[in-house]
């Protein structure tokens, strides 16, 4: 059958997980159209539901195996339809079982066939046999693959590398993702220009670990280089950084954060834990003196912290979380999330002992976000009567709009209802609003009549 006369295609994407994780589907996306195959956001009218999984922790399977069962449920409901599943569950060491659990699946696709997705989807209806790369990933995007933003526009994604390094003895992502690797410092510059010439207000860095970008190269502080020249580029727009290891803070690092015009002041660094003993165990680089350290670089460089902590790891003791509970009431995070430790296959933690029971890890787990959730409530309520600075992620409705603080990320962190908008205001709009009410994860506000970015 030619590219020409073959059946419509018409392809619903499901994509889990983290915001990486996202680009890929959106590379998947570019390849779809490429080959003259639609996309759809009504999976009544497609007959191929592409699912881009997750499989860092237990939760993140479980959701994949929903999503895979809500799959199944829609290809029988109409003869014709296949589901073809990408992404980390395919790399994860119980894909075998996985994969005999699910004989519906008509294509499993591994992560270095992202970018090819459009010919392996063509394949299904063509039975052209599917042939997929071995080894451990190595794929990675760059500013001339096609790939469609599937973020609403004002915002996008900027994937400076991929895979990890670190090998935290929790942390299945280097085996799953692969090796760390880089992409050229000049393939970012041109693909941030690409996007803000495309009408892109907020630029969001994002990484295993954006610290380590260049470190497969040999080369030292290439983010701070990198940020300097994202800085420089031509436009008013935010540049927004997630996901840095507390290791690779350093005080080139700082003064670029210092200096920086566009830089949405909220930088997301996962400390993980405080106490010594339990980031020895996680093999994360640095004790509790560096981690302060690094807490207290960031905060000198005029910039917030988001963070997020992992309670109930081998061996963590009661003094543990004291101390790890201490440490937040103590630092008073502007965000802070928290999740219970999973055991993950394949990974040193998972035959640590002194396993923590799940019960006594929820119990800490709720009592720390008891904890976070105050200090949220005490600090939004602060900002009661003041003016606040709001980045818009829609257009009004009847003089209302959904929008968030320059320090928040989208789909992570606090909304902003905002009232009395003028029709003008569209999404990405930079703006000051009022701040006349607040709860612990989010603010109401009315429109200040005092000019935009």
């Amino acid at each position: 059958m030619k590219t020409s006369d073959r059946l419509e295609i018409l392809v619903s994407t499901v994509s889990l997980g983290c915001v990486k994780n996202f680009v890929d589907t959106e590379v998947a996306a570019g390849s779809l159209l490429r080959m003259g195959i639609g996309l759809t956001g009504d999976d009544a009218e497609a007959n191929v539901m592409l699912i881009n999984t997750c499989a860092f922790i237990e939760s993140a399977r479980a959701e994949s195996f929903q999503t895979l069962d809500y799959a199944v449920a829609w290809k029988q409901l109409v003869p014709g339809r296949k589901i073809v599943v990408a992404g980390c569950l395919v790399e994860w060491k119980g894909f075998a079982d996985v994969k005999k659990s699910y004989p519906e699946v008509d294509l499993w696709t591994r992560v270095d066939s992202v970018a090819a997705m459009g010919e392996k989807i063509l394949g299904l209806f063509t039975g052209k046999k599917n042939t997929e790369p071995k080894g451990k990933p190595t794929y990675l995007y760059d500013d001339k693959t096609d790939r469609i933003l599937l973020t609403p526009g004002h915002y996008g994604y900027l994937k400076i590398c991929d895979g990890c390094n670190n090998c935290c003895t929790y942390c299945a992502i280097p085996s799953i993702r692969g090796d760390l690797r880089s992409r050229t410092e000049k393939s970012v510059i041109r693909e941030a220009q690409s996007l803000l010439d495309n009408g892109v207000k907020e630029l969001i860095v994002i990484a295993q670990d954006i610290g380590a970008f260049g470190m497969d190269r040999g080369e030292k502080d290439s983010l701070a280089k990198l940020v300097e020249k994202l800085d420089r580029l031509d436009g008013d727009f935010l540049l927004r950084l997630l996901y840095l290891h507390p290791a690779r803070v350093t005080d080139r690092l700082c003064g670029v954060l210092s200096d920086c015009r566009h830089l949405a002041r909220c930088i997301e660094m996962p400390l993980q834990h405080i106490s010594d003993s339990v980031l020895l165990r996680m093999g994360r680089k640095i004790g509790e003196a560096e981690t302060r350290k690094a807490v207290e670089m960031i905060s000198r460089s005029g910039c917030a912290i988001r963070t997020t902590f992992m309670l109930g790891f081998p061996g963590e003791t009661a003094e543990d979380f004291r101390k790890l509970y201490d440490f937040t009431e103590e630092q008073r995070f502007a965000r802070m999330g928290a999740f219970v430790y999973s055991p993950e296959q394949g990974t040193p933690a998972a035959v640590m002992p002194d396993q923590v029971s799940a019960v006594t890890a929820k119990r800490r787990y709720g009592k720390l976000m008891r904890l976070q959730q105050e200090i949220s409530y005490e600090a939004n309520k602060a900002l009661v009567g003041g003016l606040v600075k709001v980045i818009f992620d829609q257009s009004p409705c009847k003089g209302k709009a959904l929008a968030r603080t320059v320090f928040d990320a989208p789909d992570i962190d606090n909304e902003v209802i905002v009232s009395k908008c003028p029709a003008w205001i569209g999404a990405g709009t930079i703006a000051d609003v009022l701040v006349k009410d607040a709860d612990a994860y989010g603010l109401k506000a009315v429109f200040h009549q005092g000019g935009n970015i």
